[in-house]
């Protein structure tokens, strides 16, 4: 009978502890992203208007994907072989520059394009780091499009 509580305390121990982790560890896996409906920013500077709409982190902490809405108020045609609509696309966290390693878009309106940067991120970073994007070109037209931003390293 002795054994059987021993056996039973130490079951109980292991399921409490499971428990917590997985209390633990949900929040962290569920809000690997930013509030994509409030956005992090936009811009506009040359008749186009670049928004920040959120970003995941990816790659267990490794990668983040901004997520961008590019909107101008003309038709400016996009060759589809095109590997991204943006010149040098540039992204710091506080003074370190992070270049990007893959850009996706499409075509969701007149006008209108959605896409997916990715870059990879340090592994050092401080706490709640500045992040800034910028590009001098979008939609082959030049200009200035800045975005500051908080990265929560809550989220990895």
């Amino acid at each position: 009978m002795r054994n059987l509580w021993k056996h039973t305390m130490r079951f109980s121990g292991v399921a409490l502890f499971i428990c917590l982790l997985i209390g633990l560890a949900s929040p962290a896996l569920t809000s690997a992203q930013s509030m994509p409906n409030q956005g992090l920013g936009s811009v506009e500077d040359n008749g186009i208007k670049l928004t920040l709409d959120g970003y995941s982190i990816v790659n267990h902490g490794q990668n983040i994907r901004l997520h961008y809405t590019i909107k101008s108020n003309t038709d400016i045609e996009v060759n589809p072989q095109a590997a991204s609509l943006m010149d040098s696309p540039h992204l710091w966290i506080e003074h370190t520059l992070v270049r990007e390693n893959s850009d996706t878009f499409k075509k969701v309106g007149k006008n209108e394009y959605k896409g997916t940067i990715e870059a990879q991120l340090h592994h050092y970073r401080p706490e709640n780091p500045h992040m800034t994007f910028k590009t001098n070109g979008i939609l082959n037209r030049k200009g200035e499009w800045t975005i500051r931003f908080v990265l929560n390293n809550a989220e990895f």
